[in-house]
């Protein structure tokens, strides 16, 4: 039987609330089976039940090329990720990640986003000085702001502009007490103090003004 049969038994038992074919299989045949799938397959056999959900990590499992590939296709052929240009109101469209391989919306996305980096002879990231004749200049697609901050590509603190056009500062998205991210205007980001007084307050995540 082939894993894509398999996959779609398995979902028509999960709607009749029965263990799948795959979930009855030892773990290391689950395994053989998974690895066969694309990632298209296992995102979607992953969010099925528990088990595959428990089982199953999309972002591990596939194929980087199968990732790229994937995520260009979304964006490009599913209609919901297509810009919206009927009407009185535009909506642009999704873009995708290449770090994370995921659709996302377009405040998620930096206008402006850095087209390559220079990396040194330990594979840092080259911030504090000027390019040695020894390091690499690496180009870079496509990624969302949640990855830049992670992997280090948007400076901590670094005023950014999103695809929807929202100024937002990224730092808190470091921060372990917000998780977020966090919006001002640009009176509010040539006053340190004032972000400090509304820190204190409390209205920084919200990006409430001062009263």
């Amino acid at each position: 039987m082939s894993p894509h049969l398999l996959l779609n038994t398995s979902a028509a038992s999960v709607v009749a609330s029965r263990p799948s074919i795959i979930e009855r299989l030892p773990d290391e045949v689950q395994r053989m089976v998974y690895s066969l799938l694309d990632y298209q397959s296992l995102i979607y056999l992953s969010t099925m039940n528990r088990h595959f959900h428990r089982a199953i990590d999309p972002q591990a499992m596939a194929d980087p090329v199968d990732k790229t590939y994937f995520v260009m296709k979304a964006v490009k052929d599913f209609p919901q990720h297509r810009p919206n240009e009927k009407g009185h109101e535009f909506r642009p469209g999704n873009f995708e990640c290449y770090i994370c391989f995921r659709v996302r919306s377009p405040d998620h996305f930096d206008m402006y986003q850095p087209l390559s980096v220079h990396v040194d002879l330990q594979g840092q990231i080259v911030r504090a000085r000027a390019p040695h004749h020894t390091d690499r200049e690496v180009m870079l697609r496509r990624f969302c702001i949640d990855c830049g901050v992670k992997e280090g590509l948007h400076a901590p603190f670094h005023c950014l502009v999103t695809r929807t056009g929202r100024d937002l500062w990224p730092g808190c998205l470091r921060c372990p007490d917000c998780g977020g991210d966090c919006p001002f205007d640009l009176e509010e980001r040539l006053e340190p103090d004032f972000l400090q007084g509304k820190r204190a307050r409390g209205q920084l995540h919200t990006g409430a003004s001062a009263a």
